[in-house]
């Protein structure tokens, strides 16, 4: 027979299943266990590379980032690289219980030679806030300051090429204004980071894909805005990304009106004789299969039926509301007129549920998957443009030694003179 428990024994026992339990309501709470990370990970060799700027640090961007970027369908795609903040990330994967570690990188220059294990995420830290005075949905100007920040850092890296497209989480317009950034949002940042002259938004989900005259301008204002010029640059805007990174050789546009029954022929306004449809006979001069001006429910109710291939709306909430009426979880935000990819989730910070761990990264995994196609379907018509040319430089050089080699006499070319 085995040797009688002592009692003390028994309660070193007792002592130590009452650490282990400790132990895993901590986890459970939020404070996780060491996660083994090996070193036989993946690399960005082969992949394409996408920048995530982390957003709001007090908002829900940094956890829809990091769950999308866990996800396993997204990493076998992508290789992600945060611009943000570790500390602030950190925090947060503690606070929900996220299972994840973070590496944290100075330099760009390695990157294709990092190897990444399953639950591990790259962040290029850009601020450095103080933990003790952040508090969820309560962002404060050095906040603002740090969203700018990971922006640059971003789209930095894609001009210089470290990184093939960019994805921004939600940013608080307000509160980068309040830090001295006078940014209407990431579209007119963005454009002005990258020299762009003529940009816009366009919104693409599953159903539709949707540019806008007006970005964000107040509602009184907008029958000023739109010119026959505006217009038809954003028609030229559209065509071109339809084509570039969606792959549609002739696209066809649908152009929504300003006023009630886009203006019943001037009774309800004559922004659509005199603005509107002026642009679209200057787009159809140069081939671009554009119709309207249209009833918007017209133009969106067609668009839904694939009769068009994308709507240009007049103003903000035209083109937002059917987009998020019918794919509010999946839309996406993309920028069109700059020269790098970025697209967005198409939310805000939701500072409601911020550091509740509630936040579905769906319109996230979304903008990095849009992202991740747009480059793919950019790449693979480059490659088909380099072929062509190199069969038709073939083509032609065979002409030019047919040329050389074919020596026509003098007799049978005044035979063919006279012929």
């Amino acid at each position: 027979m085995g040797r009688r428990p002592k009692a003390k024994d028994v309660y070193r026992d007792k002592k130590q299943e009452s650490k282990l339990e400790k132990k895993e309501k901590r986890g459970r709470r939020g404070r996780l266990p060491k996660i083994e990370i090996t070193e036989s990970g993946e690399t960005a060799e082969g992949k394409v590379i996408i920048g995530v700027s982390m957003g709001d640090p007090t908002g829900i961007g940094p956890e829809v980032t990091v769950k999308a970027l866990l996800d396993k369908s997204i990493r076998k795609k992508i290789f992600p690289v945060i611009f943000g903040d570790k500390g602030v990330l950190a925090k947060l994967a503690e606070d929900i219980g996220l299972k994840v570690r973070f590496r944290e990188i100075s330099t760009l220059d390695n990157l294709k030679s990092i190897a990444l294990g399953e639950r591990e995420l790259l962040v290029k830290s850009i601020s450095n806030l103080k933990m003790t005075r952040l508090r969820y949905g309560r962002p404060d100007r050095n906040c603002g300051r740090a969203m700018v920040n990971y922006v640059k850092g971003a789209v930095k890296a894609c001009l210089d090429g470290y990184v093939h497209a960019i994805v921004t989480a939600p940013i608080n317009k307000e509160i980068i204004n309040e830090a001295g950034f006078r940014y209407g949002g990431h579209t007119e940042m963005i454009a002005e980071l990258t020299g762009a002259k003529e940009f816009t938004m366009m919104f693409v989900s599953k159903h539709f894909k949707v540019s806008l005259v007006t970005i964000h301008v107040p509602l009184k204002d907008v029958s000023m805005k739109i010119t026959p010029q505006r217009i038809y640059k954003v028609g030229l805007l559209t065509w071109k990304t339809l084509r570039q990174y969606f792959g549609l050789k002739n696209p066809k546009i649908g152009v929504c009106g300003l006023n009630p029954h886009a203006g019943e022929g001037g009774i309800f306004g004559d922004e659509e004789k005199d603005m509107i449809y002026p642009a679209i006979v200057s787009m159809r001069s140069i081939g671009i299969d554009a119709e309207g001006p249209l009833s918007p429910d017209t133009a969106f109710w067609k668009a839904y039926n694939k009769q068009f291939d994308a709507i240009i709306a007049m103003y903000h909430d035209q083109g937002l509301i059917p987009v998020k009426l019918v794919d509010f979880d999946n839309a996406v935000n993309l920028t069109i007129g700059i020269p790098i990819i970025r697209t967005s989730p198409d939310h805000g910070t939701a500072y409601n549920i911020a550091g509740k761990g509630v936040a579905d990264p769906s319109s996230m995994k979304a903008a990095i998957e849009l992202a991740y196609q747009m480059y793919l379907t950019k790449k693979s018509l480059e490659e088909q443009k380099k072929e062509q040319a190199v069969e038709e430089k073939k083509k032609e050089e065979k002409v030019d030694q047919e040329i050389r080699r074919y020596r026509i006499s003098e007799e049978e070319l005044q035979e063919y003179i006279y012929l």
